[in-house]
């Protein structure tokens, strides 16, 4: 009835682990992005159903996978996620009785830097990541956004799924600089973003402050302590570092236009 969906490459901290909570689903199928540690020797003893591909957009990679799954319902899930038996519960007595839903929006509860965050925005009930397939798809003209499209009824789960975010700044600041930001300059791009002399103010200072102040203040990310306060200037950058990355493009494209005369 249901298959868990997971994308990884060099997850072999985590994969193990994620793996052990998702024993009682019917299907497990891997995508790997070419992975250069240990991570498929440990997936290989979980499923068979594993596949390899470049890494493309978020919402690429995940229709991809979804393609190949076989059973009706799909559990979305990330190799830095675990299911807990109280939402592995929910999840059986859901899909057995309550069979008019078509998706579920879930909590996901994520600890970092050693720390339950339960503000900022970040443990709202957002995530959609179990769904039927054929109601299903992913908008693949996005580049970050990952948030599947479902026609139909979508229900609520009481439990959540629990994430480690990670523990360390290295760990974040990587992600963030690696593929995070730059996907994200490239979706801005697409929409049609450009930043110039006049409009640089609000995307390099105060959209980032109004990020910061929204996950601080509104969210009440305060509550969260000192990694609370983290986290909103860590979010406050992703934005910040995603239109510098999007600038730099620009920049260099109009120097490029320039030296041929365009």
């Amino acid at each position: 009835m249901i298959s868990a969906a997971i994308m990884v490459k060099n997850s072999e901290k985590d994969i193990g682990d994620c793996l052990d909570t998702l024993r009682w689903v019917d299907e497990i199928v891997i995508l790997d992005g070419y992975s250069t540690d240990r991570t498929l020797d440990i997936c290989r003893k979980y499923t068979d159903k594993i596949y390899q591909r470049k890494p493309a957009s978020f919402p690429q990679d995940r229709q991809f996978i979804l393609d190949l799954v076989s059973e009706p319902w799909v559990f979305s899930v990330d190799s830095d996620m675990r299911v807990s038996d109280e939402l592995r519960k929910e999840i059986i007595q859901e899909l057995k009785f309550n069979s008019h839903y078509d998706a579920y929006y879930m909590k996901c509860l994520t600890i970092f830097l050693g720390k339950d965050i339960r503000h900022c925005g970040w443990f709202d009930p957002i995530y959609l990541r179990l769904f039927k397939k054929e109601k299903t798809h992913y908008d693949l003209s996005l580049r970050v956004l990952d948030v599947p499209r479902v026609t139909g009824e979508i229900g609520k789960l009481e439990n959540h799924l629990i994430h480690y975010g990670g523990d360390s700044f290295r760990d974040y600041l990587t992600k963030m600089a690696q593929r995070m930001s730059p996907l994200t300059a490239d979706e801005y791009q697409l929409r049609g973003v450009v930043i110039n002399s006049i409009n640089w103010p609000w995307y390099f200072i105060l959209k980032p402050l109004c990020v910061f102040l929204y996950k601080y203040v509104y969210k009440k990310g305060f509550l969260d302590g000192q990694v609370g306060f983290i986290v909103s200037v860590f979010s406050a950058m992703a934005y910040y570092t995603a239109y510098a990355m999007l600038w730099d493009k620009q920049r260099k494209n109009d120097d490029r236009a320039s030296s041929i005369g365009v």
